[in-house]
């Protein structure tokens, strides 16, 4: 499947889904930040509200000001953000495994993001990313281009997890190597056709901001008010096109995500994979979603 009929496919596939696949965008970004301010609350390690607090009330010493965060705090920071970071990655697998199964068939729903944290599978996801993380970053201190091409070789492991949760977490990662042989560069160039997204409106600012540059200098030499202006509004420009660029990534990463998990669907089915199946939502596809929902109880009621 080409480039282009993978993409069109991923926006069929998300018709009537993009308000739940939105909220899940929404609901990940308010857990993560949630989740780490009510860490480093418990902890005590001072966030920067409590400075604020501080110096408004005047309750804050010279000292205190010098020395800011302990290492202590330092320390215990550097640690909730890798947490956060390692219950953001499960967030976003879950995330990623939900419109599996949505291009599988099943309706995109708010519990199927959380299908990583199950008591089967979260331990095994967790070690999966772990060690995906620890490989990447030995290739990269190599050289940057080793690093990406294995980020690349390993960017399947965690569907081939979702797909046979028996799987160990080493042949996930060998299987995905094997799949990806030849199909790095098409996923690269699917991967950059979505990151026109963000970098478009960056550049753009970039530009615009590099052909000022001597207007700005020549007012502020002039030590005018006109100069101050034309910073404040750089910045409220910058505020801009960061806003921007946050309120397009709602749009930019259900589609991307789709897309990258129908090309992963194309790998495991080859000519088999029918897409059109997925996206006729009729009562064949109903029956299918309830179907898969008494599957996945049976499922967890063996376990049990």
């Amino acid at each position: 499947m080409e480039r282009r009929e993978i993409k069109r496919t991923a926006k069929k596939l998300l018709k009537g889904n993009w308000k739940v696949a939105i909220l899940n965008l929404i609901i990940i970004s308010v857990l993560t930040g949630a989740t780490s301010q009510i860490i480093l609350t418990v902890l005590g390690t001072g966030d920067s509200l409590t400075m604020i607090e501080w110096i408004i009330q005047g309750n804050m010493s010279d000292s205190q000001m010098v020395a800011g965060p302990s290492v202590t705090a330092s320390l215990l920071t550097t640690l909730v953000s890798i947490l956060v970071g390692f219950i953001s990655s499960l967030l976003h697998a879950g995330y990623a495994w939900n419109i599996l199964d949505m291009i599988d068939g099943a309706k995109l729903s708010i519990e199927g993001m959380f299908q990583t944290f199950k008591r089967d599978r979260i331990f095994k996801t967790t070690g999966l990313i772990v060690v995906t993380s620890i490989l990447i970053v030995l290739w990269s201190l190599l050289l940057i281009i080793p690093g990406i091409i294995k980020t690349f070789s390993y960017s399947q492991a965690l569907n081939l997890m979702k797909d046979d949760p028996s799987i160990s977490i080493m042949d996930a990662l060998d299987q995905s190597r094997k799949l990806m042989k030849g199909k790095k560069w098409n996923y690269f160039l699917l991967q950059l056709s979505f990151i026109w997204w963000y970098i478009l409106p960056v550049v753009i600012y970039t530009l615009i901001v590099l052909g000022s540059i001597r207007t700005i200098s020549a007012s502020m030499e002039t030590g005018t008010n006109e100069g101050i202006a034309i910073i404040v509004g750089f910045v409220l420009l910058f505020l801009v096109v960061m806003l921007f660029v946050i309120l397009i990534s709602f749009y930019v990463e259900p589609y991307r995500i789709t897309a990258q998990q129908v090309f992963y669907r194309t790998l495991t089915d080859g000519d088999t994979f029918n897409p059109i199946q997925s996206i006729d939502h009729t009562e064949d596809n109903d029956q299918y979603n309830d179907a898969y929902k008494d599957s996945q109880l049976d499922d967890d009621l063996k376990k049990d």
